[in-house]
């Protein structure tokens, strides 16, 4: 199978910008002209230049056209690693789904699961891999690769039950005298298990691009926790110059390292997904960290690792006293679920889905001059940014006494800024009616003030 249009386009575009071709601030071909020397039509061309906009690479200017954004010097890769999507058409829309046991697909799990104790009633007697089953493993590894342009080998990847258990997993391998920096605002229940395992942490603010990498002098030990992908909660996509940044802070001091956690990275409305951090990784600094219970279900509690191979010779060493939390029938389930294609499926169909109540709630509120939206390109929450001009203590009573299935963004703050007029609404789990009543109560709210 070829390669689409528009991706052939965007690959060549941004390798140009990449290796000096196209140097920093100079202008692109117009897409008139584009379209006409690669015989494609305008639209292909802007289908390209919005997905090197949403990643950062350029930036356009009204009347004026197409320029290749400042980025920093890349000290850490010749080429990033590409996609090779020749075999694999049809991959830009095979994106990804979180939450909602609403969608969970409970016949075609079931099915699988009563043929999986058919066929394999010894499988409780075989002892497993401290990794995790290897064939789930390279499942994993094929859809990293074709998603989020990881390329990574089966050995690199471990599984295990929850956040918690990923973490004590890491601590494991770098040890204790690590501080790890996370984003503000940030996960608190991340936060949570880092400070109760006895880890120091520190909190950096973040800006419209992600965490402020000029923040970070410390010298000491350093992991480095970022949601690149879609920022919880603000919903940022973090740019490829403050991707840029990141690498080359990691890179700076042999003793720096970055934890990638790609959430909910998989939900991206138009274009591409935005490749992983860890794609661009070429000194073996990222770890990455991922859920299937944000593209399943929550209830499903498996998330995984993928280890640089500069610590893998660690993690060899320790293994074996840190099983795998996941039972093997789950795994050999879900091993099953994905080698069947019905996990693609599944998320083709609940991205289709969020993203009709994305757009039911951002034309809802569109013409409600008191509201801003943000962070609703990606991911399956969205953030609602009230004027300054209302008044945040009444606006917060009027919504915990209606039950608005708002959440207040100062409460994954470290330290509560002293005026927050965000607001984060987690729209997945909720029906079109909850969705409605929430966003006629909103108005109401707005309104009565």
């Amino acid at each position: 199978m070829k390669t689409t249009k528009y991706l052939s386009i965007y690959n060549e575009l941004k390798n140009k910008i990449l290796d000096g071709t196209f140097p920093i601030q100079s202008k692109l071909p117009s897409k008139r002209k584009l379209s006409s020397f690669y015989n494609v039509s305008v639209m292909t061309v802007d289908t390209a230049y919005q997905q090197l906009i949403a990643e950062g690479y350029v930036i356009s200017y009204e009347r004026k056209g197409y320029f290749v954004n400042d980025l920093p010097e890349h000290r850490f890769f010749d080429q990033p690693n590409m996609i090779n999507r020749d075999n694999h058409q049809n991959q830009t829309t095979n994106i990804i789904e979180r939450k909602k046991t609403t969608y969970f697909p409970h016949q075609i799990w079931a099915k699988i699961s009563r043929k999986v104790l058919s066929d394999e009633m010894d499988m409780m007697d075989n002892q497993l891999d401290p990794e995790g089953l290897i064939g789930l493993r390279y499942e994993i590894k094929k859809y990293l690769e074709i998603y989020r342009g990881i390329i990574a080998n089966v050995d690199q990847i471990v599984i295990g039950s929850g956040s918690q258990a990923m973490i004590q997993l890491i601590i494991a391998i770098i040890g204790r005298n690590y501080t790890f920096v996370m984003e503000e605002p940030g996960f608190p229940r991340l936060k949570s298990i880092i400070r109760h395992s006895g880890i120091n942490l520190m909190t950096k603010e973040i800006d419209h691009q992600g965490i402020m990498i000029h923040q970070l002098n410390e010298n000491q030990p350093t992991i480095l926790h970022v949601t690149p992908s879609h920022q919880y909660p603000m919903g940022v996509i973090m740019p490829i110059a403050r991707r840029i940044e990141c690498l080359n802070w990691a890179n700076s001091q042999h003793h720096r390292y970055i934890l990638e956690d790609d959430y909910d990275s998989e939900f991206r409305y138009q274009g591409l997904p935005i490749p992983a951090l860890q794609s661009l990784d070429q000194s073996s600094k990222v770890i990455y960290m991922n859920t299937f219970s944000k593209s399943l279900s929550p209830s499903l509690k498996i998330n995984y690792l993928v280890i640089p191979k500069s610590l893998l010779n660690v993690y060899q060493d320790i293994k074996f006293s840190m099983p795998c939390s996941v039972p093997i029938f789950e795994q050999k389930v879900l091993m099953t679920f994905m080698k069947e294609q019905h996990f693609e499926r599944h998320l083709n169909k609940v991205k289709k889905i969020y993203r009709k109540k994305a757009l039911m709630i951002i034309e809802a509120l569109r013409e409600e001059n008191h509201i801003q939206i943000s962070g609703y390109e990606s991911g399956l929450h969205m953030v609602l940014s009230f004027d300054p001009m209302i008044n945040v203590k009444k606006m917060i009573k009027m919504i915990n006494q209606k039950n608005l299935h708002l959440k207040r963004i100062d409460d994954y703050y470290d330290h509560r800024p002293k005026d927050c007029y965000d607001f984060m609404f987690e729209y997945a789990a909720l029906s079109d009616t909850e969705i409605s009543k929430t966003l006629k109560a909103i108005k109401e709210s707005l309104h009565a003030m």
